[in-house]
């Protein structure tokens, strides 16, 4: 109980919840109480009226017997009627006695209605029944006096009916009383302490969404809804204080936005600089001058350690001398590249310089040294800019290597070409002139008959004439962005004007594409073949095919209806064909002539271009 009750006073202090209970609670305990009590005072003054009407009856029949004693003919029936008045009497007695205080009037009425009865009146009407005259006579003075005293018996019946009735009327206007007073003090509470909260709190909640933060709560008490209150005042104070920062914060993203547009577009002007395909050093160092005037860096420069070989050796910079020197101080440039390996944000603590990590893969192949400027932090978002810049460097150098190194075995593979065709043609006729010359020799010094020698030798010499000529115009031989369709269609007319006739074509390389190296050797292969038939063919008609099978296989057929030779017996100042089956063999493809003589000649070749050999070779993923 001790811990009850200050439960429960702190409960109605600081709960609206518990206040509201409790009142209903009281509300329910008092029309409870009030239906308990209607109900018994209606159930005691049930029985009550029924005692009236009891005593009504008493007085009924104690006439009726005066009137039976009265009359000869009724008088024994004026027994059965005392007896019903005694158990009658009897029956009020019990009840009167069961209803009321032992000391009440109406106990005290009855029981001396009921001594009388027994001791006066029953004899009486007994002695009368029997026919004593004197007893009728008495009865007949008796009767109305006793009747007198049933009906005070019957008056305070009906008082103490009357006094329950009013009891009922008081308790049932006090309970009601009660009732009313508790639910409009329960009406008044549940407004004080919960609608007019809520109304003002919602009022506020619209005035906040309006965009004004100055409403406040003024219900701010230990219940549930002044908790509310509290916290409400508490979320308008914060989302205020938020607010008045807002502008702040949105110019402040404003500006990051901007400056990580302004990176952005840096790098994309760094990316699109650095992967043109004729960048230079010069050009490298115009990019890196343009960052570092963008990122307010000092001067910077590129090292780079071949094959791992220290010093390093600059490629490009724009240092000063006196900058140069006092970065460089060590010959050997280990500090540069031991620096590289940290984070640039590391670096910066440690000025006047970071080094940024060149190079493809986990080996480190270079750097590029960047001061830093000593009123100028390094902020992490100009470090990443800078880490950028460094890994588009890196790829802009290796590409440039990549090419450099690409244009040299291009180089070597043109003089490798070159000198197999000079060896081919040009060196085997002049073999062949030489070993004519010597011929030449040894008939004059026999005084023999040169002419026959001097005419080889001047064929010959036309031959090789004209074996250069046909090599200078295939080293000038180029395939321009036009195309190889382009290039081909130039040739078939070239060799048309030169025959005399027009040479059919019938190209369908326009789904497939060649390498360039491809379209070379098949330009040159084409070229050759109709050079043969230009010397030796002497033929009429003359056709270039070129077809593409389902497996993207190339054919190329060249045909013509001249005068056809035996393949096994090519003279030997003839090296076309050869030619034509070694650029074959570079194509690894297949190379066939089909002639003899009088019947014409078809020269095929067949390859699989490069790509699509790379496409079946390349590993199915699973």
């Amino acid at each position: 109980m001790h811990r009850f009750f200050p439960s429960l006073t702190q409960g109605l202090r600081n709960s609206v919840l518990v206040r509201t209970g409790l009142t209903m609670s009281v509300l329910a305990l008092l029309s409870l109480a009030s239906i308990v009590i209607s109900t018994l005072i209606a159930e005691d003054i049930s029985g009550r009226a029924n005692a009236v009407n009891v005593s009504g009856s008493l007085r009924m029949l104690s006439f009726r017997t005066l009137t039976e004693v009265q009359q000869p003919a009724k008088r024994l029936q004026a027994l059965d009627t005392m007896k019903i008045f005694e158990r009658r009497l009897l029956g009020l007695e019990r009840f009167i006695v069961a209803k009321s205080a032992s000391d009440s009037p109406s106990v005290i009425a009855v029981h001396s209605v009921l001594q009388r009865w027994n001791a006066d009146i029953r004899r009486l009407e007994q002695d009368a029944a029997m026919g004593d005259s004197a007893a009728v006579q008495q009865m007949t003075h008796e009767i109305p006096d006793f009747v007198e005293q049933i009906d005070h018996v019957v008056r305070l019946i009906e008082e103490e009916l009357e006094s329950k009735a009013r009891s009922l009327r008081v308790i049932q206007l006090g309970l009601l009383a009660c009732i009313v007073l508790i639910s409009l003090f329960t009406i008044w509470m549940l407004r004080w302490q919960l609608v007019l909260p809520l109304a003002h709190l919602l009022e506020a909640a619209k005035t906040v969404s309006q965009g004004s933060f100055s409403a406040r709560v003024t219900h701010v008490t230990s219940d549930e809804l002044g908790q509310l209150g509290r916290a409400f005042n508490t979320m308008v104070e914060e989302i205020a204080s938020m607010y008045a920062h807002l502008a702040d914060k949105v110019e402040e993203k404003t500006q990051e936005l901007t400056r990580t547009n302004q990176s952005l577009e840096l790098l994309y002007r760094i990316s699109q600089q650095l992967s043109a395909s004729d960048l230079t050093l010069d050009k490298v160092q115009a990019i890196l001058r343009e960052v570092e005037n963008e990122l307010e860096l000092g001067h910077s420069m590129i090292c780079i350690s071949e094959n791992g070989q220290m010093p390093a050796h600059t490629v490009t910079g724009n240092l000063t001398a006196d900058e140069a020197h006092a970065l460089c101080d060590r010959p050997d440039c280990g500090q540069c590249f031991a620096r590289a390996e940290t984070s640039l944000t590391e670096q910066a603590h440690r000025r006047p310089m970071v080094a940024v990590p060149l190079g493809d893969g986990d080996q480190l192949r270079g750097i590029m040294p960047v001061l830093l400027k000593a009123d100028t932090a390094l902020p992490r978002e100009k470090a990443r800019i800078i880490e950028t810049v460094g890994h588009h460097v890196s790829n802009a150098l290796l590409n440039m290597r990549r090419t450099e190194q690409k244009h040299r075995l291009a180089v070597l593979e043109e003089r490798s070409v070159i000198a197999r065709e000079l060896h081919d043609s040009i060196a085997q006729s002049l073999s062949y002139l030489r070993i004519q010359v010597t011929r030449l020799e040894k008939c004059l010094e026999q005084n023999g008959d040169a002419r026959a020698i001097t005419d080889e030798l001047k064929q010959g010499l036309a031959g090789a004439y004209r074996e250069l000529r046909e090599l200078i115009v295939t080293f000038r031989l180029r395939i321009d962005e036009r195309g190889f369709n382009v290039a081909l269609q130039e040739t078939i007319a070239e060799f048309s004007a030169k025959l005399g006739f027009p040479i059919q074509l019938n190209s369908s390389l326009s789904g497939i594409v060649l390498s360039g190296n491809e379209e070379m050797h098949v330009i040159r292969i084409i070229r050759e073949a109709l050079s043969n038939i230009e010397r030796h063919a002497e033929a009429k008609s003359a056709s270039v095919h070129i077809a593409i099978d389902a497996l993207h296989a190339v054919t190329v057929r060249i045909t013509d209806d001249g005068k056809g030779f035996h393949p096994h017996k090519t003279p030997t100042s003839h090296f076309g064909v050869n030619i034509m089956h070694d650029r074959s063999q570079i194509l690894d493809g297949r190379f066939e002539i089909e002639t003899a003589p009088g019947t014409g000649t078809v020269v095929t070749l067949q390859f699989l271009p490069q790509k699509v050999r790379q496409i079946i070779h390349e590993p199915r993923s699973t």
